[in-house]
């Protein structure tokens, strides 16, 4: 058996601290906060025992692998570990979306896996992201940490507890928070969620 935590990337550094939608195609850093709460995350690094280290290739998921880690450890990166494509809903504001796309961010909320206008539909990004996991494992041995996104993360664990892919949004999570699986068999189960990566999260 395998230990596989994910960490979603700290809270990026949106212009005019102005909330965005933000998906694959916007490569925004990290905040002073996010950088902050991404070296919080370094006591649970050194006491884990990770023997790889992968990364998204966007900047606020390198950046937060490069703070957890205190920069002592190679970070390799897989661009199946990427957020979600939002499409036309990219680095748009909720307000801008609902005037311009009247109605499909409730939809999508809600649990109507609505795909945004040119993007990826949420179930396709799940099976995407699990795939790079199991080509990562394949190329490495021990317990595996990587930094990643809330969106295609969550699309994931609805694959793995056999949740119903219109409730994703149970899996929504806060930044720099560790999700802890075990991977047997060529199984994947969920053991810890939204947490610290302690023992007590």
């Amino acid at each position: 058996m395998r230990k596989v935590y994910i960490v979603r990337h700290g809270e990026p550094d949106f212009p005019g601290g102005v909330w965005l939608c933000i998906g694959c195609r916007t490569d925004l850093p990290l905040s002073q906060r996010g950088r902050e709460q991404a070296a919080a995350r370094r006591p649970f690094f050194e006491s884990a025992g990770i023997d790889a280290l992968w990364s998204s290739p966007l900047a606020r998921a390198r950046e937060t692998a490069q703070l957890m880690s205190g920069g002592n450890t190679e970070i390799f990166l897989h661009d199946g570990l990427r957020e979600f494509d939002l499409g036309d809903w990219e680095g748009l504001t909720t307000q801008e979306i609902d005037r311009l796309y009247p109605g499909q961010l409730p939809e999508r909320v809600l649990g109507d896996l609505l795909t945004p206008p040119g993007g990826e539909n949420l179930e396709a990004a799940g099976e995407r992201f699990e795939n790079a996991l199991r080509d990562i494992l394949g190329k490495t041995r021990g317990t595996l940490a990587v930094t990643a996104h809330m969106g295609v993360t969550s699309a994931f664990l609805c694959r793995v507890t056999g949740t119903d892919p219109h409730q994703w949004h149970r899996f929504s999570h806060d930044y720099a928070t560790v999700t802890e699986l075990d991977f047997d068999g060529g199984e994947f189960s969920l053991v810890r969620f939204n947490g610290t990566g302690t023992a007590a999260s």
